[in-house]
């Protein structure tokens, strides 16, 4: 290896988008793993991972620590914090990472639903508390609706005091409209933002779903980025790119969450196609502490979006993929993670991801029919419209 190239470790699964975004540095960095089995369990820097680390420092320098997706980040902090290495630190990392210091950092900068911690909640059922009739309970760090469970609150009650580990407790929202803001800072500010919406909450993803981009004449733009740029700000990390969530019940927009990586199920792509915004490029390069150039070559098309096919609720299958990609407005039909007919376990898995670009309002309803018809587009791909 040329002393002039720097080595980079490599935590968390093979992703493929984080691979491509890797191989654009390939002239100048190589890209390492840890002995297999050093990463079990690899979401916290325990010791196996520390040792290896270690040894691996200490014989084969690196100067940067890559994750591939928010279960590795906060070991991957720890290791930059250990080291001295560019990127998020351990502490920046368990900001956006641990959603019990994610709301002890954000509660009093955005709008925030009142939380506790499970032991906190079952020991003292805290007197600020008493109003609330239903709760969410989640684990500390998770991401895609995994284990996160809506319920009343003496409900929640019995289910915890059943349970092993620590939960965090939220207050519910009456969730009526779920938006997600994506894209990149630079020097602690937004750079670059798009804001999307769900077609329905993520606790309510039965059956096939998906996420549109939200049209500029929304009376909840100026809101929802004005939110976005008092959380990143508040964040303080200098480069990266994120992924925040917001609730709206009616009269009132919520901080859910904030992730600074790329969304999951697609999203990156989607925006390679729709805007060219290589997000996984700058996810890349912000951890190896370089510029990225980041720059989106073209604004979004209204409508433009991703759906996620899935079984249907009474267990029917979607079209399949090869009929979905003719559909009128699909750019892209991307590979899933699920075998066709198996059911998901969460919010990202799917059968296969239909990316669309400039329909109608009206055209993105027709699309999802189509896609959830089980007997071939037929008529209802007919009417699909496009944004003139």
């Amino acid at each position: 290896m040329s002393e002039s190239r720097t080595r980079v470790l490599v935590l968390g699964r093979d992703k493929e988008w984080a691979r491509r975004a890797m191989e654009t540095f390939s002239e100048t960095h190589d890209f390492v793993r840890l002995p297999a089995g050093a990463e079990r369990n690899g979401s916290l820097p325990g010791p196996d991972l520390l040792r290896a680390a270690d040894e691996l420092m200490a014989r084969r320098p690196f100067g940067a620590v890559v994750a591939t997706s928010e279960s590795t980040m906060l070991a991957a902090g720890f290791l930059r914090s250990q080291y001295g290495l560019p990127g998020l630190d351990y502490t920046q990392s368990l900001l956006v990472t641990n959603k019990w210091r994610m709301r002890g950092r954000l509660g009093s900068v955005v709008p925030s639903p009142r939380a506790w911690l499970s032991g906190r909640f079952l020991a003292d059922r805290p007197e600020d508390g008493t109003d609330v009739t239903e709760v969410v309970v989640k684990p500390i760090a998770s991401s895609a609706s995994r284990d996160v469970r809506r319920m009343p609150v003496d409900e929640a009650r019995a289910w915890l005091a059943g349970q092993d580990g620590l939960w965090l407790v939220e207050e519910a929202v009456a969730v009526e409209r779920e938006f997600h803001c994506d894209g990149a800072f630079h020097d602690g500010r937004v750079s670059w933002l798009v804001i999307s919406e769900y077609d329905r909450p993520a606790l309510q993803t039965a059956g096939t779903w998906g996420t549109s981009f939200l049209r500029r004449a929304d009376p909840l733009r100026p809101r929802l980025t004005g939110l976005t740029h008092r959380v990143v700000e508040e964040l303080g990390v200098g480069d990266g790119v994120f992924h925040v969530e917001f609730l709206y019940d009616g009269a009132r927009l919520t901080f859910g969450e904030v992730g600074l990586r790329p969304a999951g199920a697609g999203w990156g792509e989607l925006l390679r196609v729709t805007t060219g915004a290589d997000i996984w490029g700058a996810f890349v390069a912000a951890q190896l502490g370089v510029d990225s150039g980041f720059a989106p070559l073209r604004p979004a098309a209204e409508t433009s979006g991703m759906l996620w096919a899935r079984p249907n609720p009474d267990g029917s299958l979607p079209l399949p993929a090869s009929q979905a990609g003719r559909l009128p407005g699909v750019v892209l039909v991307g590979e899933g993670n699920r075998a066709r007919g198996a059911g998901p376990a969460n919010s990202c898995d799917f059968e296969y991801r239909v990316c669309f670009e400039g329909l109608t309002p009206e055209g993105v309803d027709r699309l999802r029919a189509a896609v959830t018809a089980t007997s071939g587009a037929g008529p209802v791909a007919a009417g699909i419209g496009t944004a003139e």
